[in-house]
């Protein structure tokens, strides 16, 4: 220590010197910014000479760590670059531009993202509320229609004879379809508008089932003839849920399993619990989903087309079956080969 302070006051620190031999190691590295070297306290922070004056009203600074030179009295140098980010952006100009054009471009895409997002938004409130309002006007006409027949099924008149009977019941029957029809419409507008509601109340699946049974075998087909059997595995937990809507939805499958068979149609439900789900099974012969189409069933409008066959439908049956079941927690599930007829199954939780 005591050579240390010796050697400093032999050689006495001159500041300019300083200055001009850090000028030429920074040219040197081509870092043309000013700067300021400064003799500093360590303990307390106070500078005790500068080689530069007016430095203190930059409002930009980088400072080096001190250097240690009088480790008695506490004296370190220390360089303080002035106002080098003129120097940085110029350096860093065409990166600073290229982030800043990218940064631009995705704001655009974005604000476009957000603007498409937007018109389709409208676009589907626009066609919900379209089919809603032509679900609630062609529903007026249609209840006074099975209102009317209704009356005359159950007046006794002279209009009851065997002809009349067929086709006042194929008028019932043609009425109660439009109706189911503009109901699915209008629950599905509802559902994806995030509006339905469940009336959950506890639900006799198997009579249900068995109430959609008679009602199908006393139908007559156009040269059909159909076969449903239903068999209960075991003791089914309690099931709560809309009846309504999935009494609709087991409609749809089983007069999906009519329309795509052949002549002679058999239809076979299952009801097995396993474990905390009820699983309904409704397997047909009829014709069977290509493999390749099977994915394509549920989607909206989607319409399996099977050669010359001409099927009637509006293609959202199966839609419907798979959104209103998901709203019940559950799962639809199918299993199908091209020939060889189809299995649709229902999971639903219990209660």
């Amino acid at each position: 220590m005591a050579i240390h302070k010796h050697i400093s006051n032999l050689v006495p620190l001159q500041l300019h010197q300083l200055d001009s031999v850090t000028s030429t190691i920074l040219e040197a590295r081509e870092i043309h910014s000013k700067f300021t070297v400064n003799l500093v306290r360590i303990a307390s922070g106070e500078i005790i000479e500068a080689s530069r004056d007016n430095w203190k009203s930059s409002l930009f600074l980088i400072s080096s760590e001190p250097m240690l030179i009088d480790a008695e009295a506490g004296i370190a140098l220390q360089l303080h670059l002035i106002n080098p980010f003129q120097i940085i952006i110029k350096r860093m100009g065409l990166m600073l531009a290229s982030s800043l054009i990218l940064s631009l471009i995705c704001i655009l895409a974005f604000a476009y993202l957000l603007k498409v997002l937007a018109r389709q938004k409208q676009l589907v409130a626009f066609k919900n509320e379209f089919l809603g309002t032509i679900a609630h006007e062609l529903k007026r006409p249609v209840s006074s229609l099975t209102f009317n027949l209704d009356c005359l099924s159950m007046s006794g008149a002279p209009l009851a004879t065997p002809q009349n009977t067929l086709l006042l019941n194929n008028s019932i029957r043609a009425t109660d379809e439009l109706n189911e029809s503009i109901n699915m419409i209008v629950t599905l507008s509802k559902h994806e508008e995030g509006m339905l509601v469940l009336n959950n109340l506890n639900i006799d699946l198997p009579g249900m089932l068995e109430e959609l049974r008679d009602k199908f075998s006393e139908q007559r087909f156009k040269n059909k003839e159909v076969s449903i059997s239903l068999e209960v595995a075991g003791q089914l937990p309690p099931l709560v849920g809309d009846r309504q809507l999935l009494m609709q939805c087991f409609a749809n499958l089983i007069d999906n399993a009519i329309k795509y068979s052949g002549d002679t149609v058999e239809i076979q439900i299952r009801l097995v619990p396993e474990g905390n789900w009820v699983r309904t099974s409704i397997r047909d012969n009829g014709f069977g989903i290509p493999a390749e189409k099977i994915d394509m069933v549920f989607d909206k409008y989607s319409r399996v087309h099977l050669g010359k066959t001409q099927i009637k439908g509006f293609g959202i049956g199966l839609n419907y079956v798979k959104n209103i079941v998901e709203k019940h927690r559950g799962e639809v599930q199918v299993a199908s080969e091209a020939g060889k007829g189809s299995e649709f199954s229902v999971l639903l939780p219990v209660s």
